[in-house]
Protein backbone atom coordinates (compact mmCIF):
# COMPACT_ATOMS: atom_id res chain seq x y z
CA UNK A 1 0.00 0.00 0.00
CA UNK A 2 2.87 2.58 0.38
CA UNK A 3 4.77 1.77 -2.84
CA UNK A 4 1.54 2.30 -4.43
CA UNK A 5 0.71 5.66 -2.56
CA UNK A 6 4.15 6.53 -3.19
CA UNK A 7 4.17 5.94 -6.88
CA UNK A 8 0.98 7.87 -7.31
CA UNK A 9 2.03 10.70 -5.32
CA UNK A 10 5.44 10.93 -7.31
CA UNK A 11 3.70 10.39 -10.64
CA UNK A 12 5.62 12.48 -12.82
CA UNK A 13 4.14 15.25 -14.91
CA UNK A 14 4.76 16.07 -18.29
CA UNK A 15 5.48 19.93 -19.19
CA UNK A 16 2.80 21.77 -21.46
CA UNK A 17 3.41 20.72 -24.91
CA UNK A 18 3.88 23.93 -27.22
CA UNK A 19 2.74 23.70 -30.81
CA UNK A 20 5.79 23.37 -32.81
CA UNK A 21 6.47 26.06 -35.07
CA UNK A 22 7.69 25.75 -38.54
CA UNK A 23 9.82 29.27 -38.57
CA UNK A 24 9.76 29.67 -42.15
CA UNK A 25 11.89 32.64 -43.13
CA UNK A 26 10.61 33.05 -46.17
CA UNK A 27 7.08 34.70 -44.79
CA UNK A 28 7.72 38.53 -44.77
CA UNK A 29 5.57 39.87 -41.15
CA UNK A 30 3.64 43.25 -43.12
CA UNK A 31 3.43 46.32 -41.41
CA UNK A 32 0.92 46.10 -37.94
CA UNK A 33 0.98 50.04 -37.55
CA UNK A 34 1.13 51.79 -40.87
CA UNK A 35 -3.04 51.41 -41.21
CA UNK A 36 -5.38 52.62 -38.68
CA UNK A 37 -6.60 49.91 -36.92
CA UNK A 38 -10.63 48.82 -35.85
CA UNK A 39 -10.75 48.20 -32.43
CA UNK A 40 -12.24 45.42 -31.25
CA UNK A 41 -14.96 46.08 -27.99
CA UNK A 42 -15.23 49.72 -29.40
CA UNK A 43 -18.00 51.14 -27.37
CA UNK A 44 -21.40 50.37 -29.66
CA UNK A 45 -19.71 48.59 -32.17
CA UNK A 46 -20.15 45.18 -33.17
CA UNK A 47 -16.85 43.03 -34.48
CA UNK A 48 -17.15 39.26 -35.87
CA UNK A 49 -14.37 37.31 -35.56
CA UNK A 50 -14.11 34.07 -37.80
CA UNK A 51 -13.37 30.52 -35.40
CA UNK A 52 -10.38 30.61 -37.59
CA UNK A 53 -8.69 34.03 -36.29
CA UNK A 54 -9.89 33.79 -33.25
CA UNK A 55 -7.85 29.96 -33.41
CA UNK A 56 -4.42 31.93 -34.43
CA UNK A 57 -4.58 34.58 -31.80
CA UNK A 58 -5.07 31.11 -29.31
CA UNK A 59 -2.56 29.87 -30.76
CA UNK A 60 -0.40 32.61 -30.70
CA UNK A 61 -1.15 33.48 -27.17
CA UNK A 62 -0.46 30.47 -25.72
CA UNK A 63 3.21 30.25 -27.57
CA UNK A 64 4.01 33.55 -26.36
CA UNK A 65 2.15 33.56 -23.09
CA UNK A 66 2.38 30.30 -22.01
CA UNK A 67 -0.44 28.27 -19.76
CA UNK A 68 -2.45 30.87 -17.48
CA UNK A 69 -3.70 29.72 -13.65
CA UNK A 70 -4.89 32.22 -11.22
CA UNK A 71 -0.39 32.80 -9.88
CA UNK A 72 0.21 34.09 -13.61
CA UNK A 73 1.88 37.60 -12.74
CA UNK A 74 -0.39 40.47 -14.22
CA UNK A 75 2.17 41.08 -17.05
CA UNK A 76 1.96 38.10 -18.11
CA UNK A 77 -1.53 37.39 -18.57
CA UNK A 78 -3.55 37.51 -22.44
CA UNK A 79 -5.81 40.17 -21.14
CA UNK A 80 -2.73 42.45 -20.55
CA UNK A 81 -1.57 42.42 -23.56
CA UNK A 82 -3.01 43.93 -27.19
CA UNK A 83 -3.39 42.04 -30.41
CA UNK A 84 -3.10 42.86 -33.77
CA UNK A 85 -4.49 40.55 -36.77
CA UNK A 86 -3.89 41.11 -40.60
CA UNK A 87 -4.89 38.17 -43.43
CA UNK A 88 -2.83 38.19 -46.37
CA UNK A 89 -2.67 35.30 -48.62
CA UNK A 90 -4.36 32.90 -45.86
CA UNK A 91 -1.92 33.54 -43.51
CA UNK A 92 -2.73 35.13 -40.57
CA UNK A 93 -0.50 37.29 -38.95
CA UNK A 94 -0.58 38.34 -35.27
CA UNK A 95 1.02 41.30 -33.34
CA UNK A 96 0.89 40.52 -29.82
CA UNK A 97 2.31 43.60 -26.83
CA UNK A 98 2.24 44.57 -23.98
CA UNK A 99 -0.84 46.71 -23.11
CA UNK A 100 1.04 48.62 -19.55
CA UNK A 101 -1.82 50.37 -18.72
CA UNK A 102 -3.46 46.96 -18.11
CA UNK A 103 -1.36 46.27 -15.02
CA UNK A 104 -1.01 49.91 -14.12
CA UNK A 105 2.31 50.43 -15.52
CA UNK A 106 3.16 53.27 -18.03
CA UNK A 107 5.59 51.97 -20.46
CA UNK A 108 5.73 48.26 -21.60
CA UNK A 109 9.04 46.15 -20.64
CA UNK A 110 11.15 46.12 -23.25
CA UNK A 111 11.21 43.09 -25.93
CA UNK A 112 7.87 42.44 -24.50
CA UNK A 113 5.86 41.83 -27.94
CA UNK A 114 5.82 39.28 -30.49
CA UNK A 115 4.52 38.81 -33.94
CA UNK A 116 3.37 35.23 -35.59
CA UNK A 117 2.29 33.89 -39.08
CA UNK A 118 -0.43 31.36 -38.79
CA UNK A 119 -1.95 29.21 -41.45
CA UNK A 120 -5.41 28.58 -42.21
CA UNK A 121 -4.82 25.15 -40.89
CA UNK A 122 -3.60 26.38 -37.71
CA UNK A 123 -0.14 25.46 -38.17
CA UNK A 124 2.07 27.72 -36.72
CA UNK A 125 4.20 29.04 -39.37
CA UNK A 126 6.61 31.42 -38.33
CA UNK A 127 7.16 33.15 -34.48
CA UNK A 128 9.34 36.54 -34.59
CA UNK A 129 9.95 37.80 -30.42
CA UNK A 130 10.78 41.37 -30.29
CA UNK A 131 14.61 41.64 -29.66
CA UNK A 132 15.30 38.25 -32.24
CA UNK A 133 17.11 38.70 -35.23
CA UNK A 134 14.76 38.44 -38.34
CA UNK A 135 16.60 36.25 -40.59
CA UNK A 136 14.10 36.86 -43.63
CA UNK A 137 15.56 40.29 -43.65
CA UNK A 138 18.16 41.35 -46.46
CA UNK A 139 19.85 44.89 -45.99
CA UNK A 140 19.56 46.87 -49.07
CA UNK A 141 22.40 46.88 -51.80
CA UNK A 142 24.15 49.74 -51.17
CA UNK A 143 25.51 49.50 -55.14
CA UNK A 144 29.27 48.87 -56.34
CA UNK A 145 30.66 51.54 -54.07
CA UNK A 146 34.05 53.04 -54.39
CA UNK A 147 36.98 51.62 -54.43
CA UNK A 148 40.64 52.62 -52.16
CA UNK A 149 43.54 51.76 -53.92
CA UNK A 150 45.47 49.97 -51.24
CA UNK A 151 47.95 52.75 -51.04
CA UNK A 152 45.58 54.96 -48.89
CA UNK A 153 44.15 52.26 -46.33
CA UNK A 154 44.99 53.18 -43.48
CA UNK A 155 46.08 56.75 -44.22
CA UNK A 156 45.28 59.19 -41.98
CA UNK A 157 43.85 62.56 -43.49
CA UNK A 158 44.13 65.49 -42.77
CA UNK A 159 41.21 67.06 -41.18
CA UNK A 160 38.96 68.47 -43.27
CA UNK A 161 37.99 72.37 -42.10
CA UNK A 162 41.82 72.81 -42.18
CA UNK A 163 42.18 73.24 -38.68
CA UNK A 164 45.34 72.03 -36.51
CA UNK A 165 45.32 68.97 -34.71
CA UNK A 166 45.20 69.42 -30.47
CA UNK A 167 48.19 69.63 -28.90
CA UNK A 168 47.57 66.27 -27.30
CA UNK A 169 47.17 64.26 -30.09
CA UNK A 170 50.73 66.06 -31.80
CA UNK A 171 52.46 64.92 -28.28
CA UNK A 172 54.74 62.10 -28.06
CA UNK A 173 53.52 60.26 -25.12
CA UNK A 174 54.44 57.25 -23.63
CA UNK A 175 51.55 54.45 -23.85
CA UNK A 176 51.76 51.08 -21.42
CA UNK A 177 54.01 49.72 -23.33
CA UNK A 178 54.56 46.20 -24.48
Amino acid sequence: MILTASLLAGCPRSPPVRTPVLNDTSIHFPSFFEQPVLEAGAEGRPVELSGAVLRAVELAAEDFLGPQDADTPCTNRRESHRYRVIQRQGILFIRIDEDPQACGLAVPGLHSGAQYAVGSDGTLLRRLRDGEPDASWMPPDAGPGTPIPSSEVGRSFDLPDGSVLPPFILESSQDAGT
